[in-house]
């Protein structure tokens, strides 16, 4: 069997890394679905406002809602976050929004309380 390459080279950790991939990703997509919901019941009448004020609610609304922001990071969000498209509904855009700041959060170690000693 000389020159043969073995077609199936997935490995046992590779499945856990990609299965915990999975999970980090599902559990990412529900934060977001979660902190929507949050956002826009904490903003009133959302159909009203322009993306950047908006944006700015959403800000808002997840930092009074949220633990894990502080308020630098809201100062700071509020000037980063961007602003939705133009031609989405107001929960596509509050979702968008939202979707903005948990990637910011994630980059900046924010969207996990941080462990108890002996947690870890």
């Amino acid at each position: 069997m000389e020159g043969f390459i073995p077609m199936n080279t997935i490995t046992t950790a590779q499945r856990i890394s990609t299965s915990s991939d999975i999970d980090a990703s599902i559990a990412a997509t529900r934060r977001v679905h979660h902190l929507t919901a949050v956002a826009r019941d904490a903003i009133d009448d959302p159909r009203s406002l322009d993306g950047d004020t908006l944006a700015k609610a959403v800000v808002k609304a997840l930092y009074d809602a949220h633990p894990l922001i502080r308020f630098e990071d809201a100062l700071e969000l509020a000037v980063i976050v961007e602003t939705p498209p133009v031609d989405s509904s107001t929960t596509e855009a509050i979702e968008y929004v939202v979707a903005d700041i948990c990637s910011h959060l994630d980059a900046w170690n924010r969207s996990e309380p941080p462990a108890l000693p002996g947690q870890a």
